[in-house]
C-alpha cells in the first residue's frame, strides 16, 4: 500500500495543530485565588498605594520566581482585588524586574488601563503577552491610587497547577520608609494567567512532516 506525501504531511500538521493547541491553553500560574481564579477576596484589610509620597502608602508590590521550565512564562494577564475612590480610575498594572529582592528599575512590560472603582477582582491585560524569563524573580506593580487587598490570615501566593513559580515578597513603599522599599503587613490577593508557548512543538512537528514528504517524495517512481 503506498503513502502518499500529501496525505503524510497533511497528517503530521493536523497532529502538530492539535498538540499546538493543548500547549498553548492559558491557565492560572501563581497567586492565592484558587486554581480557576475564583476564590474569594479577604473582607478586612487593605493597603493603598497612593499618588504621591505624601501619602501614607506610596506603593505596594508582590513578587514571584518563575520555574526553570521553558514553559508558563508568557503571561497573559493579571488579576488584582483592588477597589478606588479616586478619579480618574483608570489604572495598569506593572511587571518590574528584581534588584536585590525589590522592585528595581523601569517597568518591564505594563498592562491595559482597567477602570477600578467598587471592590472587587480587576484583570489586568498584557495583549500579546509579556514575555518572561525561566528561573527569575520579577514583581507585580498596580499604579496608584488604589487599594489592594491583604490579610495576615490569608494564604500567600503559590504556584497554581503545578507551574513551578514561587513566592518572593510583598513590599511596600511608604511615606516613612525614605523612598525605600520595606517588608508589608501581608500577601496581597492575586492571580497570574499564562499561555505555555508551543514554537518547540511546531518546529518539531514542521521537521517530522518535512522529513515524511522528502522521504516519501524521493521515492515516487520516475514517470
Amino acid at each position: 500500500m503506498s503513502f502518499r506525501p500529501a496525505r503524510s504531511f497533511r497528517i503530521v500538521a493536523f497532529l502538530v495543530l492539535v498538540m499546538t493547541g493543548v500547549s498553548a491553553h492559558a491557565e492560572i500560574v501563581f497567586g492565592n485565588l484558587g486554581t480557576s481564579g475564583t476564590g474569594a477576596l479577604s473582607a478586612t484589610n487593605t493597603d493603598y498605594g497612593g499618588g504621591a509620597l505624601s501619602d501614607p502608602v506610596f506603593s505596594l508590590a508582590q513578587g514571584f520566581t518563575t520555574s526553570s521550565g521553558t514553559q508558563n512564562l508568557l503571561v497573559g494577564s493579571v488579576t488584582l482585588g483592588l477597589f478606588s475612590n479616586d478619579t480618574p480610575s483608570a489604572r495598569t498594572v506593572s511587571i518590574y524586574p528584581n534588584n536585590a529582592g525589590v522592585p528595581g528599575g523601569s517597568p518591564l512590560f505594563t498592562s491595559s488601563a482597567v477602570n477600578v472603582t467598587t471592590t472587587g477582582k480587576y484583570e489586568f491585560s498584557f495583549g500579546s503577552g509579556a514575555q518572561l524569563a525561566a528561573s527569575t524573580s520579577y514583581w507585580i506593580v498596580p499604579e496608584g491610587p488604589a487599594s489592594w487587598y491583604y490579610n495576615s490570615a490569608e494564604d500567600q501566593p503559590t504556584a497554581q497547577n503545578s507551574s513551578g513559580w514561587a513566592y518572593l515578597g510583598t513590599m511596600r513603599i511608604t511615606n516613612t520608609s525614605t523612598g525605600a522599599w520595606i517588608p508589608s503587613i501581608g500577601p496581597y490577593s492575586v492571580s497570574v494567567v499564562a499561555v505555555p508557548e508551543p514554537p518547540a512543538i511546531v518546529m518539531a512537528g514542521i521537521g517530522i512532516a518535512s522529513a515524511i514528504w522528502s522521504v516519501q517524495r524521493r521515492r515516487k517512481p520516475a514517470s
